[in-house]
Protein backbone atom coordinates (compact mmCIF):
# COMPACT_ATOMS: atom_id res chain seq x y z
CA UNK A 1 0.00 0.00 0.00
CA UNK A 2 1.22 3.71 -0.57
CA UNK A 3 2.35 6.16 2.12
CA UNK A 4 -1.22 6.85 4.00
CA UNK A 5 -2.00 10.15 5.58
CA UNK A 6 -4.34 9.93 8.49
CA UNK A 7 -5.82 13.32 8.88
CA UNK A 8 -7.86 15.01 11.84
CA UNK A 9 -10.10 17.61 10.17
CA UNK A 10 -10.20 21.04 11.25
CA UNK A 11 -11.64 24.41 9.63
CA UNK A 12 -8.24 25.22 9.11
CA UNK A 13 -6.50 25.44 5.20
CA UNK A 14 -7.81 22.70 3.03
CA UNK A 15 -9.60 20.70 5.15
CA UNK A 16 -13.16 21.73 4.39
CA UNK A 17 -12.00 20.69 0.44
CA UNK A 18 -10.96 17.34 1.69
CA UNK A 19 -14.19 16.94 3.67
CA UNK A 20 -16.05 17.73 0.81
CA UNK A 21 -14.34 15.12 -1.08
CA UNK A 22 -14.72 12.54 1.32
CA UNK A 23 -18.07 13.16 1.37
CA UNK A 24 -18.65 13.07 -2.32
CA UNK A 25 -16.00 9.99 -3.43
CA UNK A 26 -16.66 7.36 -0.08
CA UNK A 27 -19.02 8.71 2.57
CA UNK A 28 -22.58 8.72 0.15
CA UNK A 29 -21.67 5.79 -1.86
CA UNK A 30 -20.62 3.89 1.43
CA UNK A 31 -24.10 4.85 2.90
CA UNK A 32 -27.02 4.62 0.14
CA UNK A 33 -29.85 4.29 2.42
CA UNK A 34 -31.38 8.27 2.41
CA UNK A 35 -32.52 7.74 5.93
CA UNK A 36 -28.92 6.69 7.43
CA UNK A 37 -27.04 9.59 5.60
CA UNK A 38 -26.36 12.94 7.12
CA UNK A 39 -25.91 16.28 4.84
CA UNK A 40 -22.84 17.35 4.78
CA UNK A 41 -23.72 20.33 6.31
CA UNK A 42 -24.26 18.55 9.13
CA UNK A 43 -20.44 17.09 9.45
CA UNK A 44 -19.13 20.35 8.33
CA UNK A 45 -21.25 21.76 11.34
CA UNK A 46 -19.30 19.42 13.64
CA UNK A 47 -15.86 21.10 12.64
CA UNK A 48 -17.67 24.32 13.36
CA UNK A 49 -18.61 23.60 16.58
CA UNK A 50 -15.53 22.24 17.49
CA UNK A 51 -13.71 25.24 16.57
CA UNK A 52 -15.91 27.00 18.94
CA UNK A 53 -15.98 25.52 21.86
CA UNK A 54 -19.08 24.30 21.62
CA UNK A 55 -18.01 20.36 23.31
CA UNK A 56 -17.11 21.46 26.26
CA UNK A 57 -14.78 18.40 27.99
CA UNK A 58 -16.45 16.50 25.02
CA UNK A 59 -15.03 15.75 21.84
CA UNK A 60 -15.72 15.06 17.74
CA UNK A 61 -13.48 14.10 15.76
CA UNK A 62 -13.52 13.54 11.93
CA UNK A 63 -10.50 11.37 10.35
CA UNK A 64 -9.96 11.13 6.87
CA UNK A 65 -7.71 8.71 4.94
CA UNK A 66 -5.48 9.56 1.89
CA UNK A 67 -2.74 8.18 -0.02
CA UNK A 68 -1.30 10.35 -3.13
CA UNK A 69 -4.42 12.51 -3.45
CA UNK A 70 -7.04 9.85 -3.61
CA UNK A 71 -9.49 9.64 -0.25
CA UNK A 72 -9.30 5.76 0.93
CA UNK A 73 -11.58 5.83 4.11
CA UNK A 74 -12.55 7.68 7.22
CA UNK A 75 -14.60 7.64 10.29
CA UNK A 76 -16.43 10.21 13.08
CA UNK A 77 -16.36 9.78 16.47
CA UNK A 78 -17.28 11.24 19.00
CA UNK A 79 -16.29 11.18 23.52
CA UNK A 80 -19.02 11.66 25.76
CA UNK A 81 -17.31 13.14 29.17
CA UNK A 82 -20.56 12.54 31.71
CA UNK A 83 -20.50 8.64 30.84
CA UNK A 84 -16.68 8.48 30.00
CA UNK A 85 -17.15 6.37 26.75
CA UNK A 86 -16.30 6.78 23.53
CA UNK A 87 -18.86 6.16 20.53
CA UNK A 88 -17.60 5.91 16.48
CA UNK A 89 -20.53 6.78 14.61
CA UNK A 90 -19.12 5.37 10.97
CA UNK A 91 -15.88 3.83 9.83
CA UNK A 92 -15.69 3.56 6.04
CA UNK A 93 -13.14 2.26 3.84
CA UNK A 94 -13.33 2.47 -0.30
CA UNK A 95 -14.02 -1.30 -1.87
CA UNK A 96 -10.67 -1.43 -3.30
CA UNK A 97 -9.00 -0.15 -0.66
CA UNK A 98 -10.23 -3.27 1.85
CA UNK A 99 -8.43 -6.66 2.89
CA UNK A 100 -5.01 -4.63 3.80
CA UNK A 101 -6.01 -3.71 7.60
CA UNK A 102 -7.10 -0.44 6.47
CA UNK A 103 -9.81 -0.44 8.56
CA UNK A 104 -7.84 -1.66 11.41
CA UNK A 105 -5.50 1.13 11.48
CA UNK A 106 -8.36 3.66 11.14
CA UNK A 107 -9.91 2.58 13.61
CA UNK A 108 -6.57 2.40 16.26
CA UNK A 109 -6.32 6.19 15.21
CA UNK A 110 -9.54 6.63 16.20
CA UNK A 111 -10.05 5.11 19.25
CA UNK A 112 -6.54 6.60 20.26
CA UNK A 113 -8.05 10.43 20.03
CA UNK A 114 -10.56 9.18 22.29
CA UNK A 115 -8.59 7.72 24.97
CA UNK A 116 -6.76 10.61 24.60
CA UNK A 117 -9.88 12.97 25.45
CA UNK A 118 -10.75 10.74 28.09
CA UNK A 119 -7.61 11.81 29.99
CA UNK A 120 -7.70 15.71 28.86
CA UNK A 121 -11.28 15.38 30.68
CA UNK A 122 -9.46 13.99 33.79
CA UNK A 123 -10.26 10.11 33.18
CA UNK A 124 -7.17 7.66 33.55
CA UNK A 125 -9.23 5.91 30.55
CA UNK A 126 -11.81 5.35 28.40
CA UNK A 127 -14.63 2.74 29.80
CA UNK A 128 -16.04 1.44 26.65
CA UNK A 129 -16.29 2.26 22.90
CA UNK A 130 -19.85 2.28 21.11
CA UNK A 131 -20.10 2.09 17.98
CA UNK A 132 -23.24 2.03 15.27
CA UNK A 133 -23.16 -1.06 12.81
CA UNK A 134 -25.81 -2.49 10.17
CA UNK A 135 -27.44 -5.47 11.94
CA UNK A 136 -27.28 -7.73 9.26
CA UNK A 137 -30.82 -9.67 10.51
CA UNK A 138 -32.47 -6.39 9.96
CA UNK A 139 -30.58 -4.20 6.95
CA UNK A 140 -31.40 -4.44 3.54
CA UNK A 141 -28.78 -6.93 1.79
CA UNK A 142 -28.79 -5.33 -1.35
CA UNK A 143 -28.31 -1.88 0.00
CA UNK A 144 -25.36 -2.34 2.19
CA UNK A 145 -22.08 -1.66 0.30
CA UNK A 146 -20.61 -4.62 2.43
CA UNK A 147 -21.24 -7.82 3.90
CA UNK A 148 -23.11 -7.19 6.93
CA UNK A 149 -22.78 -10.62 8.29
CA UNK A 150 -18.65 -10.43 7.99
CA UNK A 151 -18.72 -6.76 9.07
CA UNK A 152 -20.06 -8.25 12.49
CA UNK A 153 -17.54 -10.89 12.46
CA UNK A 154 -15.05 -8.13 11.74
CA UNK A 155 -16.37 -5.99 13.45
CA UNK A 156 -16.00 -8.99 16.37
CA UNK A 157 -12.40 -9.64 15.89
CA UNK A 158 -11.52 -5.56 16.75
CA UNK A 159 -12.69 -6.66 20.09
CA UNK A 160 -17.07 -5.20 19.96
CA UNK A 161 -19.71 -7.40 21.28
CA UNK A 162 -23.46 -6.84 20.72
CA UNK A 163 -25.46 -4.54 23.06
CA UNK A 164 -28.29 -7.22 23.72
CA UNK A 165 -31.15 -4.23 23.49
CA UNK A 166 -33.33 -2.43 21.01
CA UNK A 167 -31.25 0.68 19.76
CA UNK A 168 -33.12 2.54 16.88
CA UNK A 169 -31.33 5.98 15.75
CA UNK A 170 -33.64 8.91 15.67
CA UNK A 171 -34.75 10.77 12.25
CA UNK A 172 -31.38 12.65 11.70
CA UNK A 173 -33.47 15.44 10.23
CA UNK A 174 -37.04 16.94 9.94
CA UNK A 175 -36.87 15.12 6.07
CA UNK A 176 -35.53 11.67 7.15
CA UNK A 177 -36.95 8.92 9.03
CA UNK A 178 -35.73 6.73 11.89
CA UNK A 179 -33.42 4.05 11.37
CA UNK A 180 -34.45 0.45 12.70
CA UNK A 181 -31.88 -1.59 11.23
CA UNK A 182 -29.09 -0.53 13.30
CA UNK A 183 -27.41 -2.29 16.22
CA UNK A 184 -24.91 -1.10 18.74
CA UNK A 185 -21.98 -2.45 19.40
CA UNK A 186 -19.54 -2.00 22.27
CA UNK A 187 -15.80 -2.73 23.20
CA UNK A 188 -15.59 -3.20 27.03
CA UNK A 189 -12.29 -1.33 28.31
CA UNK A 190 -12.60 -1.96 32.00
CA UNK A 191 -12.89 -5.26 33.37
CA UNK A 192 -16.42 -4.52 35.03
CA UNK A 193 -17.71 -3.89 31.71
CA UNK A 194 -16.39 -7.22 29.67
CA UNK A 195 -19.35 -9.05 29.67
CA UNK A 196 -22.67 -6.45 30.62
CA UNK A 197 -23.15 -2.70 31.11
CA UNK A 198 -25.33 -1.40 33.76
CA UNK A 199 -28.41 -0.19 32.38
CA UNK A 200 -27.99 3.29 33.88
CA UNK A 201 -24.71 3.73 32.43
CA UNK A 202 -25.89 2.25 28.77
CA UNK A 203 -28.90 5.26 28.78
CA UNK A 204 -26.47 7.99 30.38
CA UNK A 205 -24.56 6.79 26.65
CA UNK A 206 -27.33 6.36 24.51
CA UNK A 207 -28.59 10.43 25.65
CA UNK A 208 -25.61 11.88 25.16
CA UNK A 209 -25.32 11.17 22.00
CA UNK A 210 -27.95 12.05 21.25
CA UNK A 211 -27.86 15.55 22.31
CA UNK A 212 -24.15 15.73 21.55
CA UNK A 213 -23.62 14.27 17.90
CA UNK A 214 -27.78 14.51 16.62
CA UNK A 215 -28.16 17.24 18.79
CA UNK A 216 -31.15 16.69 19.70
CA UNK A 217 -30.96 19.14 23.12
CA UNK A 218 -34.38 17.24 25.24
CA UNK A 219 -34.38 13.63 24.38
CA UNK A 220 -36.60 12.81 25.80
CA UNK A 221 -39.03 14.69 23.75
CA UNK A 222 -37.83 12.21 21.01
CA UNK A 223 -40.48 8.30 20.64
CA UNK A 224 -37.24 6.53 19.88
CA UNK A 225 -35.60 7.40 22.85
CA UNK A 226 -38.18 7.11 25.43
CA UNK A 227 -38.70 3.49 24.07
CA UNK A 228 -35.29 3.02 24.43
CA UNK A 229 -35.15 4.45 28.04
CA UNK A 230 -38.12 2.54 28.62
CA UNK A 231 -36.76 -0.94 27.64
CA UNK A 232 -33.66 -0.08 29.45
CA UNK A 233 -35.56 0.99 33.12
CA UNK A 234 -37.01 -2.38 33.17
CA UNK A 235 -33.71 -3.93 33.48
CA UNK A 236 -30.19 -3.70 35.25
CA UNK A 237 -27.47 -4.67 33.38
CA UNK A 238 -27.32 -5.43 29.65
CA UNK A 239 -26.00 -7.99 28.53
CA UNK A 240 -22.62 -7.90 25.52
CA UNK A 241 -22.85 -10.43 22.93
CA UNK A 242 -20.08 -11.77 20.48
CA UNK A 243 -20.57 -10.39 17.31
CA UNK A 244 -19.61 -13.99 16.10
CA UNK A 245 -22.13 -15.88 18.42
CA UNK A 246 -24.82 -13.31 17.63
CA UNK A 247 -24.36 -14.14 13.39
CA UNK A 248 -24.08 -18.32 14.23
CA UNK A 249 -19.88 -18.48 14.20
CA UNK A 250 -19.54 -18.71 17.60
CA UNK A 251 -15.98 -20.14 17.86
CA UNK A 252 -16.50 -21.63 21.41
CA UNK A 253 -20.11 -23.69 19.97
CA UNK A 254 -18.61 -24.99 16.26
CA UNK A 255 -21.05 -26.20 13.88
CA UNK A 256 -20.41 -27.09 10.04
CA UNK A 257 -22.75 -26.71 7.78
CA UNK A 258 -22.97 -29.15 4.51
CA UNK A 259 -25.89 -28.33 1.95
CA UNK A 260 -27.29 -31.43 0.65
CA UNK A 261 -27.45 -31.17 -3.61
CA UNK A 262 -27.88 -34.54 -4.33
CA UNK A 263 -27.71 -38.25 -3.52
CA UNK A 264 -24.86 -38.52 -1.89
CA UNK A 265 -23.36 -40.23 1.07
CA UNK A 266 -24.17 -37.05 3.41
CA UNK A 267 -27.76 -37.55 2.51
CA UNK A 268 -28.06 -41.05 3.38
CA UNK A 269 -26.32 -39.80 6.92
CA UNK A 270 -28.66 -36.98 7.00
CA UNK A 271 -31.84 -39.59 6.87
CA UNK A 272 -30.39 -41.42 9.49
CA UNK A 273 -30.25 -38.83 11.43
CA UNK A 274 -33.88 -37.93 10.78
CA UNK A 275 -35.03 -41.61 11.37
CA UNK A 276 -33.78 -41.96 14.38
CA UNK A 277 -35.25 -38.53 15.69
CA UNK A 278 -38.65 -38.93 13.84
CA UNK A 279 -40.28 -42.47 14.12
CA UNK A 280 -42.88 -43.28 11.49
CA UNK A 281 -46.16 -41.42 12.64
CA UNK A 282 -48.56 -38.55 11.63
CA UNK A 283 -45.41 -35.74 12.24
CA UNK A 284 -43.04 -38.31 10.30
CA UNK A 285 -42.55 -38.04 6.29
CA UNK A 286 -41.00 -41.07 4.67
CA UNK A 287 -37.62 -40.05 4.33
CA UNK A 288 -37.67 -40.83 0.34
CA UNK A 289 -39.66 -37.63 0.18
CA UNK A 290 -36.49 -35.42 1.45
CA UNK A 291 -34.67 -37.16 -1.86
CA UNK A 292 -37.21 -36.23 -4.19
CA UNK A 293 -37.31 -32.73 -2.34
CA UNK A 294 -33.30 -32.76 -2.82
CA UNK A 295 -33.83 -33.62 -6.43
CA UNK A 296 -36.74 -31.31 -7.47
CA UNK A 297 -35.92 -28.33 -5.64
CA UNK A 298 -35.28 -26.14 -9.07
CA UNK A 299 -39.61 -27.18 -9.95
CA UNK A 300 -40.47 -25.32 -6.74
CA UNK A 301 -40.19 -21.91 -8.66
CA UNK A 302 -38.31 -18.75 -9.25
CA UNK A 303 -39.42 -17.41 -5.44
CA UNK A 304 -38.87 -20.65 -3.60
CA UNK A 305 -35.66 -21.67 -2.10
CA UNK A 306 -35.39 -25.20 -0.40
CA UNK A 307 -32.59 -26.52 1.92
CA UNK A 308 -31.30 -29.80 3.77
CA UNK A 309 -28.05 -29.42 5.52
CA UNK A 310 -25.84 -31.99 7.30
CA UNK A 311 -24.72 -30.57 10.68
CA UNK A 312 -21.30 -31.72 11.62
CA UNK A 313 -19.53 -30.57 15.35
CA UNK A 314 -16.28 -29.84 13.10
CA UNK A 315 -15.53 -30.66 9.21
CA UNK A 316 -14.96 -33.94 8.53
CA UNK A 317 -16.64 -35.08 11.63
CA UNK A 318 -19.56 -37.68 10.92
CA UNK A 319 -22.93 -36.21 10.18
CA UNK A 320 -24.75 -35.03 13.98
CA UNK A 321 -27.78 -33.34 13.00
CA UNK A 322 -30.14 -32.18 10.29
CA UNK A 323 -31.93 -29.42 9.47
CA UNK A 324 -34.67 -28.46 6.30
CA UNK A 325 -36.12 -25.27 5.54
CA UNK A 326 -37.87 -23.22 3.00
CA UNK A 327 -37.48 -19.78 2.59
CA UNK A 328 -40.81 -18.58 0.55
CA UNK A 329 -42.07 -15.27 -0.90
CA UNK A 330 -42.36 -13.39 2.06
CA UNK A 331 -41.91 -15.83 5.09
CA UNK A 332 -39.41 -18.43 6.10
CA UNK A 333 -40.48 -21.96 7.03
CA UNK A 334 -38.58 -24.38 9.13
CA UNK A 335 -39.23 -28.21 8.32
CA UNK A 336 -37.50 -30.26 11.04
CA UNK A 337 -34.26 -29.51 12.81
CA UNK A 338 -32.81 -32.59 14.78
CA UNK A 339 -29.27 -32.03 16.83
CA UNK A 340 -28.41 -35.68 17.71
CA UNK A 341 -25.94 -36.97 20.92
CA UNK A 342 -22.60 -35.31 19.64
CA UNK A 343 -24.09 -31.99 19.29
CA UNK A 344 -26.84 -31.86 21.90
CA UNK A 345 -26.84 -29.94 25.42
CA UNK A 346 -23.95 -27.44 24.07
CA UNK A 347 -25.43 -24.33 23.12
CA UNK A 348 -25.37 -24.81 19.78
CA UNK A 349 -28.85 -24.21 19.02
CA UNK A 350 -28.85 -20.78 19.03
CA UNK A 351 -25.73 -21.31 16.32
CA UNK A 352 -27.76 -23.17 14.29
CA UNK A 353 -30.39 -20.82 14.20
CA UNK A 354 -28.64 -17.61 13.15
CA UNK A 355 -27.07 -19.49 10.23
CA UNK A 356 -30.62 -20.32 9.05
CA UNK A 357 -31.72 -16.91 9.11
CA UNK A 358 -28.69 -15.83 7.17
CA UNK A 359 -29.69 -18.19 4.63
CA UNK A 360 -33.10 -17.40 4.93
CA UNK A 361 -31.81 -13.37 4.65
CA UNK A 362 -29.28 -14.64 1.87
CA UNK A 363 -32.28 -16.03 -0.24
CA UNK A 364 -33.63 -12.59 -0.66
CA UNK A 365 -37.74 -13.71 -0.55
CA UNK A 366 -38.44 -10.43 0.94
CA UNK A 367 -38.83 -12.23 4.41
CA UNK A 368 -38.46 -10.94 7.75
CA UNK A 369 -39.57 -13.99 9.73
CA UNK A 370 -39.90 -17.36 9.76
CA UNK A 371 -42.81 -19.70 11.03
CA UNK A 372 -42.23 -23.16 12.78
CA UNK A 373 -44.80 -26.33 13.62
CA UNK A 374 -43.59 -28.07 16.66
CA UNK A 375 -45.80 -29.98 19.22
CA UNK A 376 -48.06 -28.09 21.77
CA UNK A 377 -46.78 -29.98 25.06
CA UNK A 378 -42.98 -30.68 25.99
CA UNK A 379 -39.86 -29.35 25.65
CA UNK A 380 -39.61 -27.95 22.38
CA UNK A 381 -42.09 -24.99 22.34
CA UNK A 382 -40.04 -24.14 25.60
CA UNK A 383 -36.74 -24.50 23.77
CA UNK A 384 -37.94 -22.43 21.14
CA UNK A 385 -39.04 -19.73 22.86
CA UNK A 386 -36.06 -18.83 24.47
CA UNK A 387 -34.56 -17.76 21.20
CA UNK A 388 -37.09 -15.49 20.10
CA UNK A 389 -40.44 -17.63 18.92
CA UNK A 390 -43.91 -16.90 20.45
CA UNK A 391 -46.57 -19.05 19.69
CA UNK A 392 -49.57 -17.77 17.68
CA UNK A 393 -52.99 -18.04 19.32
CA UNK A 394 -54.73 -20.47 17.12
CA UNK A 395 -56.30 -23.90 17.43
CA UNK A 396 -53.61 -24.93 14.38
CA UNK A 397 -54.09 -28.27 12.45
CA UNK A 398 -50.80 -29.45 10.11
CA UNK A 399 -52.24 -30.92 6.69
CA UNK A 400 -52.21 -34.48 6.14
CA UNK A 401 -49.07 -35.32 5.57
CA UNK A 402 -48.11 -37.70 2.17
CA UNK A 403 -48.61 -41.32 3.24
CA UNK A 404 -50.66 -40.50 6.32
CA UNK A 405 -54.34 -40.43 5.06
CA UNK A 406 -56.29 -37.97 6.91
CA UNK A 407 -54.22 -37.59 10.08
CA UNK A 408 -53.69 -33.65 10.46
CA UNK A 409 -51.92 -33.36 13.74
CA UNK A 410 -52.48 -30.30 16.34
CA UNK A 411 -49.54 -28.50 16.50
CA UNK A 412 -47.92 -25.17 17.84
CA UNK A 413 -47.54 -22.99 14.94
CA UNK A 414 -44.52 -20.24 15.96
CA UNK A 415 -43.03 -17.28 14.50
CA UNK A 416 -39.84 -15.27 15.34
CA UNK A 417 -38.67 -11.84 13.33
CA UNK A 418 -34.53 -12.33 12.64
CA UNK A 419 -32.27 -11.64 14.69
CA UNK A 420 -32.80 -10.51 18.39
CA UNK A 421 -36.37 -10.69 19.37
CA UNK A 422 -36.78 -8.00 22.46
CA UNK A 423 -41.08 -7.80 22.33
CA UNK A 424 -44.41 -9.44 19.96
CA UNK A 425 -43.39 -9.25 16.35
CA UNK A 426 -44.94 -6.60 14.48
CA UNK A 427 -46.96 -8.86 12.55
CA UNK A 428 -50.51 -8.15 10.82
CA UNK A 429 -53.25 -11.17 10.31
CA UNK A 430 -53.52 -10.21 7.25
CA UNK A 431 -49.10 -10.94 6.55
CA UNK A 432 -50.04 -13.90 8.55
CA UNK A 433 -52.98 -15.57 6.62
CA UNK A 434 -50.56 -15.22 2.97
CA UNK A 435 -47.75 -16.51 4.84
CA UNK A 436 -49.78 -19.82 5.51
CA UNK A 437 -51.50 -20.15 2.25
CA UNK A 438 -48.05 -20.26 1.15
CA UNK A 439 -46.63 -22.91 2.82
CA UNK A 440 -49.93 -24.67 2.30
CA UNK A 441 -49.41 -24.67 -1.16
CA UNK A 442 -45.68 -25.08 -1.22
CA UNK A 443 -44.83 -27.28 1.44
CA UNK A 444 -48.05 -29.28 1.90
CA UNK A 445 -48.79 -29.21 -1.82
CA UNK A 446 -51.93 -27.78 -1.32
CA UNK A 447 -54.05 -26.38 -4.21
CA UNK A 448 -56.25 -23.47 -3.46
CA UNK A 449 -55.28 -23.24 -0.57
CA UNK A 450 -57.61 -20.45 0.41
CA UNK A 451 -60.37 -22.70 0.07
CA UNK A 452 -58.98 -25.65 2.67
CA UNK A 453 -60.81 -26.34 5.43
CA UNK A 454 -58.06 -25.72 7.67
CA UNK A 455 -57.74 -21.98 6.47
CA UNK A 456 -60.95 -21.52 6.47
CA UNK A 457 -60.90 -22.38 9.82
CA UNK A 458 -57.92 -20.47 10.61
CA UNK A 459 -59.43 -17.33 8.95
CA UNK A 460 -62.35 -17.37 11.37
CA UNK A 461 -60.54 -17.30 14.33
CA UNK A 462 -57.56 -14.75 12.71
CA UNK A 463 -61.38 -12.80 12.58
CA UNK A 464 -62.41 -13.05 16.29
CA UNK A 465 -58.96 -11.54 17.04
CA UNK A 466 -59.29 -7.88 18.58
CA UNK A 467 -57.01 -5.94 16.61
CA UNK A 468 -55.59 -6.70 13.03
CA UNK A 469 -52.40 -7.60 14.98
CA UNK A 470 -51.31 -10.99 15.31
CA UNK A 471 -52.65 -12.20 18.60
CA UNK A 472 -49.82 -14.49 20.80
CA UNK A 473 -50.32 -16.89 23.14
CA UNK A 474 -49.49 -16.59 26.92
CA UNK A 475 -47.43 -19.20 28.41
CA UNK A 476 -47.23 -18.99 32.22
CA UNK A 477 -43.15 -18.67 33.39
Amino acid sequence: MSTLSFRELTMAGGDRALLRRFYDDVYTHEFPDPDERESFANIERYLELKAEGWYGDNACHVIVVESEGAVLAGAIADYLAEPNAGVVEFLVVTPASRGEELGRRLLDKTEAALAADARRAGCPALDFIVAEINDPFRVDLSADNFDPFLRARVWGAWGYRKVDFPYVQPALSETQQPVHHLMLAVKPLADAYADALPAPRLLDTVRAYLRLAMRLPEPEANAEYRAMREHLAARDRVRLIPLARYVGYDPAVSISVTEITGADEDLASVLAVYASAFPPGANAIDPAAFRRAVACRGGLGPSVRYHLWALREAPGAPVGGMVSFFSLPGIGFGGYLVLGTPLRGRGKLRSVVARIEEQMRRDDTGARGWLIECEPEGDALRIFGRIGFREIALDYRQPALPGHGEEAPRLALAYKEFGAAYAPADLSRDELREAIWSVFATVYGIEAPERHSFLVDLEAQMRAWPTPAVEWRRHSA
